[in-house]
């Protein structure tokens, strides 16, 4: 019998529904070797994450959803998802205003026991403002505070009294935290002794840098802080930074102590500072620390004069090979910008941020094999350059073509390597990636085309704001 075209679909389609899938068919060691590893896939790379909340994140309570989904694929991945309590050991809550519902208080309690033991990564968004034994999602989530391995605190400020007596945190390594204040002016004595039993913790990020919410907590066995500066008790000094490898400070209140003191931190490689409210805070901070290991340096305030000085001081007393620099500074000129980047030779990624550079901005960028040996141009080792958020007067967008220009194209039959090469100490790098502003497309068409050349050629040319311009 010749069946027709829908009715060879409609058999072929209800065979396929009654085949297995290879991936139905792994052994149980398999699976649940693959589950262990699966909810890493759901985390945010930790450097830049966010506080999670609502709308980010895997949310717990929805039974349509990841990892409850996966046990409803059949009898064999439900045993493994069931078996493995890392699976579960992501736990992402939302605690509204409201009683929560008799059917997520069910669905937490067993997703939380299929934890088992597990080390929990927990991400809490609360605005819930009574006590917590009256809500039901809170009092069982609070029984497992000593499996709190990672804790991502998106919370009012009239809710923090719900956790002061919580602790202590014998697992807690990592801590990011969002205060949102309701009234326009956050209070400024108001300290919190939450987190200040917590033996592990390495980790602490504030999302909100004009929070002037004070935490206690053992500041000398951190490795990683971001976060405003008025968040730190005054009697802890600053001695702890000296244990840093990654700090961002948002410097936006003064340490009376801190301008007498000199912090030296030997394994910090990255550091950033912007500036709020007090324009010399970020001064008086940089005219403290000495960084041998620096390789990164982000520095976003104004008052190009004292700024730069500072910073020319920090890595001479330093004396650190920066391979990427970021400074925004609006009122940033030529001049104090020469002076920073001659101690920064090895710089590979520079971002800048200034408001109307004129034409002497990259005049010593230029590159010109013929002076190179007698007058060597900066930034030898220069390959990304980012003025995303720079402005320029016309005579300036046409400098910066010229140094782009002689950065780039290598002429006659004159190989990259030879071109570039110069006199053995002042070889330089050809320039790989610049990120200029949008409004750079003003140029005359001439330009435009070579730059349509240029990325032919396979030079990397952004157009854009500038959105990778931030702390």
């Amino acid at each position: 019998m010749i069946l027709s075209s829908s009715s060879r679909t409609y058999l072929h389609g209800s065979l396929l529904s009654h085949t297995m899938s290879p991936a139905q068919n792994l052994p149980f060691d398999v699976l649940s070797e693959i589950f262990k590893y699966l909810p890493n896939l759901y985390l945010v790379k930790e450097i830049e994450a966010e506080v999670v909340s609502p709308k980010t994140g895997p949310y717990i309570l929805c039974p349509a959803k990841y990892p409850w989904s996966i046990t409803r694929i059949c009898s064999a991945w439900r045993a493994a998802a069931i078996y493995e309590p890392r699976l579960w050991s992501r736990v992402h809550l939302e605690v509204g205003q409201r009683q929560p519902s008799p059917g997520k208080v069910e669905l937490l309690q067993v997703y939380l026991g299929r934890s088992r033991n597990c080390a929990l990564s927990v991400s809490l968004h609360c605005t819930w403002i009574e006590r917590a034994k009256d809500n039901a999602l809170l009092s069982l989530l609070f029984t497992t505070v000593d499996r709190w391995q990672f804790l991502s605190l998106h919370v009012l400020a009239k809710s923090l009294p719900l956790f002061h007596d919580l602790g202590p945190f014998p697992m807690l390594e990592t801590l990011h935290l969002y205060v949102a204040h309701q009234a326009k002016t956050p209070p400024l004595t108001n300290v919190n002794h939450i987190f200040q039993h917590a033996a592990r913790l390495h980790t602490i990020r504030y999302r909100h840098s004009d929070d002037r919410s004070v935490f206690v907590m053992p500041l000398d066995q951190l490795k990683v802080y971001q976060g405003p500066t008025s968040s730190i008790p005054p009697e802890l000094g600053c001695e702890w930074i000296s244990n840093l490898h990654w700090c961002a400070f948002a410097a936006n209140g003064q340490q009376p102590d801190w301008p007498s003191t000199e912090v030296t931190a030997p394994h910090m490689r990255e550091f950033s500072i912007q500036e709020r409210i007090q324009p010399m805070n970020t001064t008086a901070i940089l005219n403290i620390l000495t960084l041998p290991s620096l390789e990164i340096l982000r520095v976003k305030a104004s008052g190009r004069f004292h700024l730069c000085d500072a910073i020319c001081r920090l890595l001479e007393r330093s004396m650190c090979i920066l391979t990427e620099l970021c400074l925004d500074i609006p009122d940033l000129t030529a001049q104090y910008m020469d002076a920073i980047l001659e101690q920064t030779p090895h710089v590979v990624k520079l971002r800048i941020t200034g408001k109307k550079l004129l034409p002497d901005f990259s005049e010593r960028w230029i590159y010109d094999p013929q002076t190179h040996a007698s007058n060597p141009c900066i930034l030898q080792q220069l390959e990304i350059l980012d003025l995303g958020r720079c402005t320029f007067t016309p005579s300036a967008e046409i400098a910066l073509l010229q140094m782009i220009q002689s950065r780039w194209e290598v002429p006659g039959k004159t190989t990259t390597r030879e071109y570039f090469a110069g006199p053995a100490a002042n070889s330089i790098i050809r320039l790989c990636t610049f990120q200029v502003p949008y409004k750079f497309q003003r140029t005359k068409r001439s330009q435009k085309k070579i730059l349509r050349l240029w990325k032919e050629q396979g030079l990397d040319i952004q157009f854009g704001p500038g959105s990778q311009n931030r702390l």
